[in-house]
Parts: structure tokens; C-alpha cells; sequence
């Protein structure tokens, strides 16, 4: 018979996940997934020469949604254009390293078996949302018409 850990109230509590390199399979397949992606768009077709019309909030309204230009910004990135990419979307550019150390930090959580406990405080999470709130009712302005997504599509 085998004892589990328990708390402090005699619950049983579950044995942390075992880590190891396959444990690292989830979130590298992850990123592998979304290189093979922005890849084969990269490949594929120019989005400064070829309209996407993907967001639903332009179409109807004509405003510019937090996302408008990010296929852009990736292309432009992709090229070794920093300067044209943040002029696409620069909200989704300056989130990549955010977004690539949070993926960075939960495959070396997975591989030595620790909680994944990550999610940022209510605190961090309402910040963001007016920090993307902003950016978008900012990018809609004349007078931040640096914000605006560029297109060179008709010109």
C-alpha cells in the first residue's frame, strides 16, 4: 500500500506531473505549428499587394480592430522590416516577446513538472484589456494615424 501526500486537512493531494523532454512535445509542436503557419502565408501571397478582408469589424464599420494589420506586421517582420511591421500593428509586434518568453516559461515549467499555475492577476488582466481598448480607440483617431494599419493594396 502507498501513501499519498496530503494537506493540511487529510485530503489526498495529487502527485505533481512527472517532467521530462516529452512533456516539451505540447508547447514546442505549439510554436512549430505557428512558424509553419506564418511561414506558408509568408510564402504564399504578399497581404501588401493582395487585399485580406478577414476582420468582420472593418468590414461593417470601417474602424480598425486591435488585430487589423496583423498579418501585415508578421509578413513585414518576417522580411527584417521592424520598422514597416510596427507600422502595421505595432500593439501585435510588441506583444511577440511577451507572448515567445510566456511559451519560453511554460515548456520549462512542463519539462521539470512543475505546476503551470501561470495566469496573470485580475489586476494584469484589466490592464491589458485597457491597454488594447486604448490602442484600438487611439488607432481609429486622425491624430494618431501612425497607429492605423498601412496597406499599399490599390496604390
Amino acid at each position: 500500500m502507498t501513501s499519498a501526500a496530503r494537506d493540511q486537512h487529510g485530503h489526498a493531494v495529487p502527485d505533481a506531473p512527472a517532467g521530462g523532454l516529452r512533456r516539451t512535445l505540447l508547447p514546442l509542436g505549439i510554436v512549430a505549428g505557428g512558424l509553419l503557419v506564418a511561414l506558408t502565408v509568408q510564402a504564399t501571397f504578399d497581404p501588401f499587394r493582395t487585399n485580406v478582408p478577414l476582420c468582420i469589424v472593418h468590414t461593417l464599420t470601417g474602424l480598425d480592430c486591435p488585430g487589423c494589420g496583423a498579418i501585415r506586421a508578421v509578413h513585414a517582420l518576417l522580411e527584417g522590416n521592424l520598422l514597416l511591421a510596427l507600422r502595421s500593428n505595432a500593439l501585435i509586434i510588441l506583444a511577440l516577446p511577451a507572448v515567445a518568453a510566456g511559451l519560453a516559461l511554460w515548456t520549462v515549467r512542463r519539462a521539470r513538472g512543475r505546476p503551470i499555475g501561470m495566469l496573470p492577476s485580475n489586476r494584469v488582466m484589466i490592464l491589458l484589456g485597457a491597454l488594447v481598448a486604448l490602442f484600438t480607440v487611439l488607432r481609429n483617431i486622425p491624430a494618431f494615424w501612425f497607429l492605423a494599419p498601412i496597406s499599399f493594396v490599390g496604390a
